[in-house]
């Protein structure tokens, strides 16, 4: 019978039931192969598991499964050497062999002392910066067992006594300064980077505010970002600005004074040939010297002065500074209308007067006892063309509570402290100066020797431009420490003798605060 169905396919086959439910539809049903479920995988693994049982153990009871327990041993056992594996990597990475290799840098494992390699020697270094010069490139120390430190013949102990152990450089591209001083300490604090304005903190002194200071080099006031000399003797110049009174006038130091732009003079503007008659018509009867005024559609007073070959617009501080040194018998300044002022010639620029050199509206003098914090501030953004200085006042310095200060002990005399934002320092260069300069967190600024090796020394010391800006006056502040070059990095030493700079004790009990015992 087999063979006949086997010869004769149209012969009975034997029927089967199917569980796929009937269509309907005249066209043929299409299958296709798709994701199989979770169910449908676990039921085979059971299967397969039962299949392997029967041929091993001749049981398909599945009462004991050893197939299943040597498969999670092996399993187990593969998960427990993948991870001593990744642990021994990651120890490798955390604490290496120890092994120096070619790397130009070691430090010692067991006591942190660095080493640079010079030739075939093996020199100790004092910090990490010279070793840095020396090998010429922003390396980290290779931490390397004592035994294979002393394989190499050793050398002098050599680098810059001083030399900043930490050059990370700040990220912002745009230089922000700020000296401020206290009255009631006299102390002077030189901050980097941006300021805290909010609360009673020194923020920015209104256009109408000034202060009235004085110092060793005589009267000052402070206003617009800069300062003038003022004598205030010169009822003329004192009762233009707006002094009813004679002003509160608080000292201040010279390092202060120092850091703010000087501007020039306050004094009753010279005017070439004043009193004399002009060589061109004028609408009223007015000398050389006078004030004319006219008024705007608003009806706010412009005023004129009077010049040999035109007349200027100048402020009302000008103009009152004009008329109260002379107004030449006018009792007011005679009145012009706009379309007279129009017509008459301007003065060419070597006769105008310097509108710049006063405010342009009257200011008030700050009180004895307001704003005891002064601060001059100076900025400039990575894409600005210019400068920008301007002055603070305040009842607190304009800090953050997570910035604290750092006071500089070669300035004794006149305390001095400096707020830089802990872990990294500045690239600078100096406004008119040239060379660049790094400031570090502690206050201590290292000039950059860069004519030798150009900017090979700044990639060594892992420095990248543009530096940013920052007054001589402002960068004259902070501590003088030595040069970074690698000649000085070069330099062996026997021994390092006591330095003769000027020293300060710290208090063991209090860390935090300086002992007043220095030499």
């Amino acid at each position: 019978m087999s063979d006949n169905r086997e010869n004769n396919p149209n012969s009975e086959r034997r029927a089967f039931a199917s569980r796929t439910p009937a269509s309907e539809s005249p066209e043929p049903l299409k299958y296709r192969r798709g994701f199989v479920t979770g169910h449908q995988v676990t039921g085979w693994r059971f299967v397969m598991r039962r299949i392997a049982s029967g041929v091993a153990l001749h049981d398909a009871r599945m009462l004991v499964d050893p197939l299943r327990t040597q498969s999670r041993a092996f399993g187990m056992g593969a998960v427990i050497v993948i991870t001593g594996i990744a642990g021994c990597f990651l120890l490798s990475l955390m604490r290496p062999s120890g092994i120096a290799g070619t790397d130009p840098v070691l430090a010692d494992r067991s006591t942190a002392a660095l080493y640079v390699r010079v030739g075939d020697n093996l020199h100790p270094v004092l910090n990490l910066t010279s070793a840095r010069l020396i090998a010429g490139k922003a390396v980290d120390p290779t931490m390397v067992k004592s035994a294979e430190l002393d394989k190499f013949p050793r050398g002098n102990l050599i680098g810059i006594p001083g030399a900043p152990e930490r050059m990370v450089q700040a990220k912002s591209t745009d230089a922000a300064w700020a000296v401020c001083e206290a009255s009631d300490n006299r102390a002077v604090t030189v901050i980097a980077g941006a300021l805290d304005t909010s609360g009673d903190k020194a923020a920015d002194l209104p256009r109408d505010r000034a202060a009235v200071v004085s110092s060793e080099s005589g009267t000052w006031l402070l206003w617009d970002g800069k300062r003038s000399a003022l004598n205030l003797t010169d009822v003329a110049v004192t009762s233009a600005l707006g002094f009813t009174a004679p002003p509160a006038v608080r000292p201040v130091t010279t390092r202060l004074l120092n850091a703010i732009p000087e501007a020039p003079a306050l004094v009753v503007p010279a005017i070439a040939g004043a009193g004399s008659p002009t060589a061109y018509p004028l609408p009223v009867a007015a000398p050389v010297g006078s004030v004319l005024v006219s008024y705007s559609t608003d009806n706010t007073p412009v005023h004129y002065v009077v010049l040999a070959d035109g007349v200027q617009q100048v402020s009302p501080v000008i103009a009152s500074a004009l008329r109260n040194a002379n107004s030449y018998g006018l009792e007011q300044p005679p009145r012009l209308t706009a379309d007279q002022i129009a017509h008459l010639p301007t003065p060419s620029p070597a006769s105008a007067i310097d509108t710049r050199i006063f405010p342009s509206a009257a200011v008030k003098p700050l009180a004895a006892n307001e704003d005891p914090v002064l601060c001059t501030r100076f900025t400039r953004t990575a894409d600005a063309a210019s400068d920008s200085w301007s002055l603070l006042a305040g009842s607190v310095l304009p800090l953050s509570d997570s910035v604290h200060t750092v006071q500089l002990i070669s300035t004794a005399a006149t305390p001095t402290r400096v707020a830089v934002t802990p872990g990294v320092g500045y690239l600078v260069q100096p406004s008119g100066r040239g060379g660049y300069q790094w400031i570090s967190d502690t206050g201590v600024r290292y000039g950059i020797d860069t004519e030798a090796d150009g900017d090979k020394t700044l990639e060594a010391l892992g420095l990248h431009k543009p530096a940013l800006t920052i007054p001589s006056s402002i960068l004259d502040l902070f501590a003088s420490g030595p040069s970074l070059s690698r000649a000085d990095a070069l330099l062996s030493h026997d021994s390092l003798a006591p330095s003769d700079r000027p020293a300060m004790r710290i208090q063991t009990d209090n860390p935090s605060a300086q002992a007043q015992e220095s030499r």
